[in-house]
């Protein structure tokens, strides 16, 4: 007996493609890779020379749409920055292994999860109507920063995968 999610909702996660990233982003513009070499992060694309902002070179794999539990911990919390304000989130979603290992996302060799950190939290959906109940905003954007097997104990197998979501910052603390 493996157990089951209580209040299931549906969630879309985007996976970020390492693979696609790393491919260089502006062709012959002055980036050979979408990852910054010293920081290791995804490289922002500048569209203009005017435009300093730039678009991120992140790609992401084709959407996984996953049955869930949400846990959320805190949500659009007011943080005050140099350049205003920049609410914080935080959730924690849980999924069950039996849905993980029906779409293939357990790895057959070392037994992990699929889902790693920086994978992105896009939208939250109603279980029954597929019915959107609400869209996160990218930026900032939830990203997965911890990925936890849970409930060992209740039967031979894991029965539980536990993300935790948190907000990416946009500004420098005040």
């Amino acid at each position: 007996m493996r157990g089951r999610l209580i209040f299931p909702f549906l969630i879309d996660l985007r996976r970020l493609d390492t693979v696609a990233t790393a491919v260089d982003p502006d062709g012959v513009g002055a980036l050979a890779s979408g990852y910054d070499e010293t920081f290791k992060e995804v490289e922002k694309v500048l569209q203009t020379p005017s435009n300093q902002l730039g678009v991120s070179a992140r790609k992401e794999k084709a959407a996984l749409i996953l049955p869930a539990q949400i846990e959320p911990e805190m949500f659009d919390k007011l943080e005050m920055m140099i350049s205003g304000q920049s609410p914080i989130s935080k959730f924690a979603v849980v999924l069950h292994y039996r849905d993980l290992e029906s779409n293939g996302l357990v790895s057959a060799t070392t037994g992990k999860p699929l889902i790693n950190k920086n994978d992105r939290l896009d939208g939250i959906y109603n279980i029954r109507t597929n019915a959107l109940i609400e869209k996160i905003p990218n930026p900032p954007g939830l990203f997965v920063v911890q990925v936890q097997s849970r409930s060992f104990g209740l039967g031979p197998d894991r029965n539980l995968l536990l993300l935790v979501f948190e907000q990416r910052d946009q500004s420098i603390r005040a």
